[in-house]
């Protein structure tokens, strides 16, 4: 039952992104806008990555989701994924934050970078093997997000694209995944050293 439970969590998540995206109003509502957030709206950091621009945005988000979920289902937990999804979301909301030149934004793919990267990061070796296949879906991540930043990918939206979200959730996954990896050998090393002592 519980396994089934955590199954529904990923679908849940599309179903919100497009539940708000079709609410009349909600995306307009939610999503960021830099002279609303400078006069008190506090919350559009976040709330704006779960809006999109337009439906076939929210769409293209919400199976991302799915397929990143379906993909991690059996090689992270349900708490690590959530994890490396806090980090990914603080990251672009941050971004969004500190970055006065961005006038608006709406949409889920900065924190999909970061949760793909932040998990691919974390995962654990099996026993004794190096997994190649980890580093390098990682690697052509961050070639991908490089390749944005200096313009150089093209885009298939019909509205400017804010490349520095993808970096910026990557970032914020990647720093969730440090601080996942660093707890994981302080607690080993403090049960080893209770364990000698």
């Amino acid at each position: 039952m519980r396994q089934r439970l955590r199954a529904m969590v990923p679908l849940a998540a599309a179903l919100l992104l497009l539940a708000l995206q079709l609410w009349p109003g909600g995306a307009a509502a939610l999503r960021f806008e830099r002279t609303r957030f400078v006069q008190g709206a506090w919350w559009e950091p976040v709330s704006s990555q779960f809006v999109h621009l337009n439906l076939s945005h929210a769409l293209a988000n919400a199976a991302a989701l799915l397929l990143i979920a379906w993909l991690l289902r059996s090689l992270l937990g349900s708490a690590r994924q959530s994890g490396l999804l806090a980090g990914a979301l603080a990251g672009v909301a941050l971004r969004l934050v500190i970055d006065v030149d961005c006038a608006y934004y709406a949409g889920f793919s900065g924190a999909l970078h970061g949760w793909l990267g932040g998990a691919l990061a974390v995962l654990r070796e099996p026993a004794g093997r190096f997994a190649p296949w980890r580093w390098g879906l990682l690697g052509l991540l961050l070639l991908k997000v490089g390749l944005e930043l200096a313009g150089r990918l093209p885009t298939a939206w019909n509205f400017p694209v804010y490349y520095p979200s993808h970096a910026a959730g990557l970032a914020g996954g990647l720093c969730a995944a440090g601080f996942m990896r660093l707890a994981g050998r302080t607690r080993a090393s403090l049960e080893a050293h209770q364990q000698r002592g």
